[in-house]
């Protein structure tokens, strides 16, 4: 009897701590995006294995374990179609305007070099990236005209030239207190 008490003890304790796990995953990506459309969304973890299936378009990840930022995705069709090919190193298919949220923010990053896992340059490393939308287009035409300098204080195209490229659009003033563009 205190052997069947132990194991179901034991079980117990393991289903509370995959719980609690899981719970906090599904925090860490409904943080990502706005309410409206966090809490319908499917979450996924980092290996695209769904945590929480939901009833909308969107997928939300948590925050990413290999980075020191606090970096959760919400995103849509293209988006995630975009993330499979940026983390397998394959060009991605485009078909209609995409949208992605990142409301907590994201780690320092190249503005330029999409692989760039070191600083590239004071002018080109990004850092201070606070909550903001990102807008992926099927035509990179679409993208002239539109600045590639991440300190205008409004969007810019991130990764310009390269297959990844996309619309960063602040939701937050990124140089609050700070002078503008510094």
């Amino acid at each position: 009897m205190f052997r069947t008490f132990t194991a179901a003890f034991a079980a117990l304790l393991f289903l509370t701590s995959t719980a609690i796990a899981q719970d906090k995953v599904i925090k860490s990506a409904m943080s990502a995006g706005p309410p409206s459309i966090a809490a319908d969304a499917t979450v996924m973890d980092w290996e695209l294995n769904v945590v929480r299936e939901g009833t909308n378009d969107w997928v939300c990840l948590p925050d990413r374990p290999d980075t020191e930022a606090t970096d959760p995705w919400c995103v849509e069709g293209p988006w995630l179609n975009f993330l499979q090919a940026y983390v397998g190193g394959t060009e991605p298919q485009i078909d209609r305007i995409g949208f992605a949220y990142m409301l907590q923010g994201d780690a320092a990053v190249s503005n330029s070099d999409p692989t760039a896992t070191e600083p590239t340059g004071e002018d080109d490393w990004v850092t201070g990236i606070g909550g903001h939308m990102m807008i992926i287009v099927p035509d990179p035409a679409l993208l002239e005209g539109i600045s590639t300098d991440h300190r205008n204080g409004g969007p810019w195209v991130m990764w310009p030239n390269t297959p990844y490229a996309h619309i960063m659009a602040p939701t937050e003033d990124r140089w609050a207190g700070k002078k503008k563009g510094y």
